[in-house]
């Protein structure tokens, strides 16, 4: 896990991970079913944030079941005022079928976002599964950095992708080679960091290595901003086993307005049907 992101000592930070290691770290999260979007559940308190916060990053597992298709997608929202009325923050980060910690491949993001001190954060998820099930969001919030001009940080988000049901853009990773791009949308105000979230819709999940990349550009030029690996397990759950959108050399890249946002993957076999994903991108 990255503990330390940007140039910079941070003498503030608080987690929900819980007292004891192990499966059930963070907060139980219980998504809508059926394509409803779950309610709100609280990862911070106005307590928790005495300070400022510049990062945030989270950990999601738990949410795979076997032999069941789980496409889930997640709102982070905040309120300034420290109460229950929050406002997404970062809309639909498509996260569905995760395994548990100690299962293979995780799903982490972390997100350079200004969240002001005193503020309240929460969570809410959309499922299109009938059976919710619980999923789990651990947080870590970074603030007090000791060079405040060494620390990027956003104040909007935009979502790339489109959203049908509990899926996100549907995309075909190509068989040992790479797939075709997919337009993901145009890039409305210049943004500068760069998180995927992908999923698989399908109840039967094969033990697949895919290559997923991002890339910003226009109909014949394409400039990579990351490259991410996924692995697929036989109990139906969907991780990264190369995390390195983490990496602040691969999520950090400044693209300007107009350009537009593509996805490809790339299998090491035959892939399964569902892959779809959404890309975040953070500006301000």
């Amino acid at each position: 896990m990255l503990h330390a992101p940007g140039l910079s000592a941070y003498n503030f930070t608080f987690d929900n991970w819980g007292a004891d290691p192990g499966t059930s770290i963070g907060t139980s999260v219980v998504p809508g079913a059926s394509n409803a979007e779950g309610t709100w559940t609280q990862i911070a308190s106005s307590a928790n944030i005495a300070q400022d916060v510049y990062w945030l990053y989270l950990l999601i597992s738990g949410g795979n079941t076997s032999a069941a298709a789980k496409p889930q997608i997640m709102d982070i929202g905040v309120d300034p005022a420290g109460g229950t009325s929050y406002v997404a923050i970062i809309s639909n980060l498509v996260m569905g079928a995760t395994p548990f910690v100690n299962g293979v491949g995780l799903v982490e993001n972390i997100f350079p976002f200004f969240i002001k001190a005193g503020s309240s954060v929460a969570v809410r998820i959309q499922g299109a599964n009938a059976t919710a099930g619980t999923v789990r969001v651990a947080a870590r919030f970074f603030g007090q950095p000791s060079r405040p001009e060494a620390v990027p940080v956003g104040s909007f988000s935009q979502t790339f992708g489109t959203i049908t049901n509990s899926n996100g853009q549907s995309f075909t990773p190509g068989n040992a080679a790479d797939g075709a791009w997919v337009d993901l949308g145009a890039v409305s105000a210049p943004l500068w960091w760069w998180q995927v979230g992908w999923q698989i819709d399908n109840g039967t999940i094969t033990a697949e290595y895919t290559y997923i990349e991002v890339a910003f550009g226009d109909a014949t030029n394409k400039h990579s901003i990351f490259k991410i690996m996924h692995m697929g397990t036989t109990g139906e759950s969907v991780g990264g086993s190369l995390q390195t959108q983490l990496l602040m050399c691969a999520a950090y890249k400044p693209v300007p307005a107009g350009a537009h946002i593509y996805i490809r993957g790339r299998c090491l076999n035959a892939p399964d049907t569902g892959y779809n994903a959404t890309v975040i991108g953070i500006g301000g």
